[in-house]
């Protein structure tokens, strides 16, 4: 039996209440699990208001059964029409399709992307653009097998773009650390790129790691963390 471990590690931009990252998870109606990963133009509260209207959209249109890309095409041309190309996000689906046996990652963002299989860890880049801006944008989708071993990391620019101001930018490959769970590297991934912004994030971050375990067959228990802080 495989069994999917998704960890969620998120920050917002020094001095900035509101985080403009939003990261949901959904259950696919089809079997498996999505997380949306949105990411709205600028910072604070308006990028705050602008991801979870983003990821919202997104995730009832995944609820409804409707397939990844064109949950994307159809966030994009809700944005799009709603606030006239005026403001822009990046949107990623990761998702688990068991109908397909595959991880699918349909992505508008030009940020890379972590991959780490039986042929070790590959740092991805997609060729695309953000959502809500040009009509005819179109999201670029991944897939890989679901095998045992199988590790995906997805994070937003504040990640990729640490340490740039020190002049000291992160390398995402060399900060991955491995061997524990999905939250572990999840949070080690964020903890480095908050270090190469000397503790003062210049960006909201998140990162989301998905590993597929192998599992003793025993009977399948679904379980979740939330961590949430709460300021004073």
């Amino acid at each position: 039996m495989l069994t999917v471990d998704v960890g969620i590690a998120k920050t917002h931009k020094y001095a900035s209440r509101d985080s403009g990252d939003t990261v949901e998870t959904v259950e696919r109606p089809t079997g498996g699990l999505s997380v949306v990963i949105a990411d709205g133009q600028g910072s604070g509260f308006a990028a705050k208001t602008l991801s979870m209207m983003v990821s919202s959209k997104a995730v009832a249109l995944l609820k409804d059964g409707i397939r990844d890309g064109a949950v994307a095409r159809g966030v994009h041309d809700s944005l799009l029409a709603y606030r006239h190309g005026k403001v822009s996000a990046t949107l990623d689906l990761l998702s688990v399709d068991l109908a397909s046996r595959t991880v699918l990652l349909t992505r508008n963002s030009h940020v890379p992307y972590i991959v780490v299989d039986g042929d070790g860890a590959v740092l991805r880049q997609s060729e695309t653009t953000p959502i809500g801006v040009y009509r005819h944008t179109r999201p670029t989708v991944h897939q890989h097998p679901i095998s045992a071993g199988l590790y995906v990391v997805v994070f937003t620019d504040g990640v990729s773009n640490a340490g740039r101001r020190a002049g000291c930018p992160l390398e995402p490959l060399e900060a991955l650390t491995m061997g524990g769970s999905a939250s572990d590297i999840a949070e080690g991934l964020l903890a480095a790129a908050i270090d190469a912004d000397q503790g003062r994030p210049g960006d909201d971050m998140a990162v989301v790691a998905l590993a597929i375990n192998a599992a003793e067959d025993v009977q399948p228990i679904r379980t979740m963390r939330v961590t949430w802080p709460i300021p004073e």
